[in-house]
Formats: structure tokens, C-alpha cells, sequence
């Protein structure tokens, strides 16, 4: 949306074509940077029910238009022009949306994503598309090819059975076939007294699993799709750090990383972005409670000047409490030192002198200080 503001208040010279499958984000956009109607287009579909219903969402002020109507600085379109029709904007720039909470918005990158690209015909940045999403939040227990494997297997399974079945004498088949409320078999369907296997219905599960549950599954699997279909990615804005915690739960992230991260999304404004930086900011901080509060509580030079270190984060948030010394070097002790572990006398010593040095306390440390 922020993008929307720059192009109005700073006048640039070009136009916005925004492809994106949901009225509801249309009316949403329009009614967040509340656009008149001057400065905008809708192109959604007007068949059926589906005309009333967008009118609806879009309200009376933002009448929907054609594809060859005249354009705006901001022109937005749903499926219903993602094919076969033409746009002539010599200063347009094109953006397609796919939002990972919506499935109707996720475009398969070898067909619809590339028929969008060729709508604005003889645009002078036809060249550059701006591809905004989202991942999707499904669960990882099912991958691409286990998927696809077990969508053949019931495949066979179902053209196994319609071919028994077909195989019965006609009267046998029709009497069978009449006793059937409903076939319970997937991909398959009763014509003529016979039972048909459906192919393309399977073909379209894995596409529809590819497109939703694999390629936007994360920002690396959709990148790559868009380079093995000839594209090149010139800018990423997403956030690898969030990718590797929710998609990789084990895998080793270091603080700097998480803090600099937490950084970033606190400090910079989302471009035109579906994912909300506080949000994300929210789940490194449930994860990484440490983060958040050495952000709040010491700030970024604190931290940088600590040099990330881990333990001497901990200290310097106990040395900031508004407590007595004594309760500090508890709690300091308590996170430096293992529990239920044999330590040597000179390690004791070692820790609680630089307790004693962090909380400036002018004392030389004893092992015995701890049976204090």
C-alpha cells in the first residue's frame, strides 16, 4: 500500500497495474490510503451473482470497468483479466499480488504468472515485474513428491476399480451402479452406466498442492520456481531469518542474527508487503524472548557495544533491575553457572569476580562467597 502513497504524493511518472484474484484486498487498499475514485480502477468480474457481490465490496463510489477503459494511476485487476486480454499503457508497471492466506491469489508461475506478465503490451518497463506475497503457514508433513505419490496411488486405485466394475455384464453393471447412492471413490463419477476415471481432476490436486502448499510455501521455493521459469530476481524483501526459524524449527540461528533481524523489521517500513513487521517481530520474540528485551531494555549500541555475547546480555539486563546487589548477583550466578554440576574452586572465583565487576562492587571474590 505504501507503494500506492509514493506514486500519488510524489507524482511519479508511471502508473500502477496491480493483478491480484481478491476484491476483498481491492476494497481494502482503496479504504486503508482512502483513494477517490479519480485515481483509481477496478476490473473484477461482472457475471452472475459475482457483479453484485463486488459492487458490494467496492461501494458505489468505485464502478467496475474494463480492461480498455482508460487508465489510472492506480488500476487494479482479478482473474478475471489474467488472460487473454490486452492493456496499452506506455508508462505502466506491473504488480502482481499472490497473499498466502488466500489460495485464489496464489498464480502457478508457468502459466498465469506468465500470461500476466504480457497484459501491459507496450509498456516501457514491460521488462520488470513487482511480485508481492506471502508464504503460506501450512504444516510441513506432507512434501511435494510424497503427495504426488499418493495421489498416483489413488489414481490407480480408482481406474482399478471402474474397471472392474465396467467389466460386468451390462446388467450386472446396471444393477450394481443402481444400488449406489454415491460413488465414494475419488476421481471417479458415473456416465452412461458406466464409471468414469477423471485424470485431469488428480492432475489438478498436485497443481493446486504445488502452487499453495510448495512453491509458496516458503521464499526459497518460490524464488527458485520463478528462476527455473526464466525470471530473474533483482530485489528479495523478505525475511530469511523468519523463514529459517518457522520452517527449519531446529535449525542454529545465531543472536546477532535474530536481534539484527528484530532490528530491521522494528526500523524499516514494509514495502507494499503483505507480512506485517510486527507481527514477525512478535514470533522472533515468543521464540527468542532474550531479543525483545535486550531491544527494549539496553537498545542497539548496548547490545552491539556487548558484542552479542549472550551472557554478558543477561548480566546487563540483571545489572538494570531495580533491585538490592545481592538479589543481582543471585540472579546473575544462576544464569552463569551450571546447576548440579562439579565446578572448580578457580571458575567460581573467576564468575563471581566479574559479577562483582559488571555490578561495580569493590570486592575480591572467594569460592566461599557462595555459601553465603
Amino acid at each position: 500500500m505504501s507503494e500506492c502513497t509514493k506514486v500519488l504524493e510524489n507524482n511519479l511518472p508511471y502508473n500502477l497495474h496491480i493483478f491480484v484474484n481478491s476484491v476483498e484486498f481491492i476494497a481494502k487498499v482503496i479504504s486503508g490510503l482512502k483513494l477517490s475514485s479519480e485515481v483509481v480502477k477496478v476490473v473484477c468480474s461482472t457475471s452472475g451473482d459475482a457483479k453484485a457481490e463486488n459492487e458490494k465490496k467496492l461501494g458505489r463510489n468505485y464502478p467496475i470497468g474494463q480492461p480498455s477503459d482508460h487508465v489510472k494511476k492506480i488500476n487494479f485487476y482479478t482473474s478475471t483479466c489474467f488472460e487473454g486480454c490486452d492493456i496499452f499503457d506506455e508508462r505502466g508497471v506491473t504488480f502482481i499480488v499472490s497473499d498466502g492466506r488466500k489460495a485464489h491469489t496464489l498464480l502457478d508461475i508457468s502459466t498465469l504468472f506468465t500470461q500476466i506478465c504480457g497484459r501491459i503490451r507496450n509498456s516501457k518497463y514491460k521488462t520488470e515485474i513487482i511480485h508481492v506475497y506471502s508464504t503460506t503457514k501450512y504444516s510441513n508433513q506432507v512434501n511435494l513428491s510424497e503427495f504426488i505419490a499418493a495421489t498416483h496411488k489413488t489414481l490407480s486405485e480408482a481406474e482399478n476399480y471402474a474397471k472392474e466394475i465396467n467389466g460386468l455384464s451390462e446388467m450386472a453393471r446396471i444393477k450394481t451402479l443402481s444400488k449406489i447412492p454415491y460413488i465414494n471413490e475419488q476421481y471417479v463419477r458415473i456416465e452412461d452406466n458406466r464409471l468414469v476415471v477423471d485424470r485431469n481432476l488428480a492432475n489438478m490436486d498436485i497443481v493446486n498442492f504445488k502452487i499453495s502448499r510448495h512453491i509458496y510455501r516458503t521464499y526459497v521455493n518460490l524464488t527458485d520456481e520463478l528462476q527455473r521459469n526464466g525470471y530473474r530476481i533483482t530485489q528479495y524483501s523478505y525475511s530469511r531469518v523468519i523463514e529459517k526459524i518457522t520452517t527449519e524449527p531446529n535449525a542454529r540461528v545465531t543472536f546477532q542474527e535474530l536481534f539484527d533481524e528484530y532490528h530491521r523489521l522494528k526500523t524499516t517500513q514494509p514495502f507494499f508487503s503483505l507480512d506485517n513487521h510486527e507481527e514477525l517481530c512478535a514470533r522472533i520474540a515468543a521464540k527468542y524472548p532474550l531479543v525483545q528485551q535486550a531491544y527494549e531494555k539496553l537498545g542497539v549500541s548496548r547490545v552491539q557495544a556487548l558484542k552479542y555475547h549472550v551472557s554478558n546480555i543477561k548480566r546487563e539486563l540483571v545489572k538494570n533491575l531495580s533491585v538490592g546487589d545481592e538479589y543481582k548477583i543471585v540472579k546473575m550466578i544462576n544464569t552463569t553457572l551450571p546447576k548440579q554440576t562439579a565446578i572448580s574452586k578457580n571458575r567460581i572465583k573467576a564468575e563471581l569476580q566479574r559479577i562483582y565487576d559488571t555490578l561495580e562492587i569493590k570486592r575480591t571474590a572467594k569460592a566461599s562467597d557462595l555459601s553465603k
